[in-house]
Order: structure tokens, then sequence, then C-alpha cells
């Protein structure tokens, strides 16, 4: 059969030039197959037992690069802990970026790590942003990270509130000319810069969207009413973002089903578009709580729009559990318990319920449905 082989061997035409021809026989030789596979073994190993890394993570990170020694991965690792990232930072940063334990520590990786942290970023927030952005520690220092910061400090004042927009944000390498576009739109639509800078320091994501895309939701905004000149307008552009016509259509149907005509919702959205990115389970769960349990009307939910925001478990339940006592012994009335989901914990407790510590039930039922 060998023999056979060997006859026919020759009768094979090889199409590529000779150079690919002596990759292909360099790729299949034994010796480069033991070499892949001591490498991959390597990376792995290196992965799991000094990142910090899980085995299945390991071995789909050792396929993205490998490793021949662990000289230069060893200083990278020292480099993060130096800069006091802990064991699990170092592996999250890691996983989604494996790429960086080739890169040298002090020319590529340090330079990046310490412009965040000479501006105060440190810690977990400046973990998450190099491990969310894998692209931050190998983008260019003077051509992007510079350029990108000084953007930034041109529409927020303080270095913690940039470090709080970049784990916000999803980095692009061109922040500036994504964002400028869309600024333009704001300022041509009457949006002042004070909220333009509200709008990238709470949601930057927005920002790089493709302009017609933006100017599409910021038209949106307007046809429903809201102000440009307002905080509202913002928040409404936000709302709208997250939401697709079914998304929409879908919404307005839950309150629809509860007797809200069309202008009431669109009411309750300019006051409250933040009210629209709950999901329709959280909307419809709510509505029936204060439309069939606590009889309210659609103007009584309007006097209290934030009560669709708050927490079923941990503010609405208890804090029902208590208004119930003061009005079955007459001590409230039902126009003043509208307003008692809107106040912080220590504003209710000082309006409600020292008002029923006081009365003769059992203390320790109330309290304890306030904990």
């Amino acid at each position: 059969m060998l023999g056979l082989l060997c006859k026919r061997l020759p009768q094979f035409r090889w199409a590529g030039d000779s150079s690919t021809h002596l990759w292909f026989l360099q790729l299949s030789s034994p010796k480069f197959l033991s070499n892949a596979a001591n490498e991959h073994s390597l990376t792995a190993d290196y992965l799991v037992n000094s990142c910090g890394l899980s085995p299945e993570s390991a071995l789909n990170a050792s396929k993205r690069m490998g490793l021949k020694n662990t000289v230069k991965a060893d200083s990278i690792l020292t480099l993060f802990k130096n800069y006091g990232f802990t064991q699990p930072q170092i592996a999250d940063i890691i996983s989604r970026n494996p790429d960086v334990l080739r890169f040298d520590p002090d020319k590529i990786l340090k330079p990046k790590i310490e412009l965040l942290y000479n501006m105060g970023i440190s810690g977990s927030i400046l973990a998450k942003i190099l491990s969310r952005y894998a692209n931050f520690l190998t983008a260019s220092l003077e051509r992007e990270l510079i350029p990108t910061l000084e953007f930034l400090k041109g529409f927020i004042d303080t270095d913690e509130k940039i470090a709080v927009t970049l784990s916000r944000m999803s980095w692009c390498s061109r922040v500036p000319e994504a964002m400028a576009p869309n600024i333009e739109i704001l300022r041509n639509h009457g949006v002042p810069d004070s909220n333009i800078s509200n709008l990238i320091f709470l949601h930057p994501r927005l920002l790089i969207w493709k302009a017609e895309r933006f100017n599409e939701v910021v038209m949106q905004a307007k046809e429903m009413g809201l102000n440009p000149s307002t905080y509202t307008f913002i928040v409404g552009i936000r709302a709208l973002a997250g939401l697709n016509k079914a998304t929409w259509e879908a919404k307005i149907a839950v309150f629809s089903s509860f007797g809200w005509l069309e202008d009431e919702i669109f009411s309750l959205f300019r006051r409250h578009p933040t009210i629209f990115g709950l999901s329709e389970k959280r909307i419809r769960e709510r509505l029936n709580f204060f439309v069939n349990e606590l009889n309210w009307t659609v103007a009584d939910l309007g006097r209290c729009p934030t009560a669709f925001q708050c927490s079923m478990e941990k503010r609405i339940a208890p804090r029902y559990s208590v208004l119930r006592v003061l009005l079955a012994k007459g001590l409230l009335k039902k126009e003043r318990m509208i307003t008692a989901f809107k106040w912080t914990d220590d504003q209710f407790y000082d309006k409600f319920v020292s008002l029923a510590l006081s009365t003769p039930i059992s203390h320790g039922r109330v309290y304890h449905s306030l904990s």
C-alpha cells in the first residue's frame, strides 16, 4: 500500500507557489504540530493557574492567542497587581481580551493605565473600564485616548464623572468624531449644553449612534410634546431610544386596558418618560395593584407617577401594610395616601410610621412590615 501511494504521489501537481508549498510542508510537519499543541497547552494552563480564568474561558482564550513563554505575561500580571487590581478583576480583563498578555507592559499598557490613574480613576472603576473596552489598552495614546478624554472634559467638569462616563459607554476608537454630529443635532433642536452634558454623562452610548437614527429619536421626542430646553427632554430621548414601534404600542395597550385614554398616556410620558422604560409586565403589575387593590383612578396615578417605578417588594407592599392600618383607624385620608410612595424611607417614617406606631396595635407587626 505504501509503495502504491509513493508511486502515485508524483501524479499530483502543486497549484501554489514555492513559498506556499514550503509553508504547507512546515504546517503539516510533526514538529510544527507538536509545538502548536505545547503552546496551546501552556497558554491554557497559564490562564487558569496564573490569571484565574475558568477552564472553559481559558480554553476559548487559548484558541485566540498562544504563549511561547510566560515572561512577558508575568510582567503584565505584576503591572495589574501594582495598580491594585484583584485576581477576579485581572481575570475579567484577560478573559475579555487575552491578547493583552502579548503586549509590551511598559511601552503599551502602562501609559494607558497611568493616563486614567492620574485622573483619579482606580480600583473597580478602572478595572471595569479596561475589561469592558478591550481595545482601550491597544488604542493609540496620542491619536485616540488623549483626544477622547479632552473632548469629554469639554462637557463633564470632574475627573470622577469622566470615570463614570467611561464605565457607561461603549468604547469606540473615534469618540469625538462619533459624538460630534449628534451633539450638533441636539443644539440645532434647542437643547442647551448643560443638558447635553447630562446626556453624555448619563447615557453616553446614545451619542455614538448613527446621526440619522439619533435624529429620528430626537424628532420623535419633539413630536411627543417634550420641550427640548428641559431636562425631561433628554430623559425622553433615552426612553424612546430603548423602544421600537411594537414595544411602544404594546405598552400603550397595557395602559389602555386599564381605562387610560391616549391623551392621558401621552401626558404621563411627557411628565415621566422613564416609566415607559419599564417592562410591560411591571407596568401591568403596578396598574393592577393601584387600580384594582387601591381603587385609584387615572387622576390619582397622575398625581404620583413615581409609584410606577417603585419596587413592589421593597417599597409598595411594606408601605401599604402601614397605610392600611392607618386607613382602618381613620388616621389617614385617601388623598394623603396617594403621595406616600414617593417619599424617602426617612420621610415616610416621619410622616406615616411614627403615626402608626402611636396607635393601639401591635408595634412589632407594623415595624416588621417595613424592614
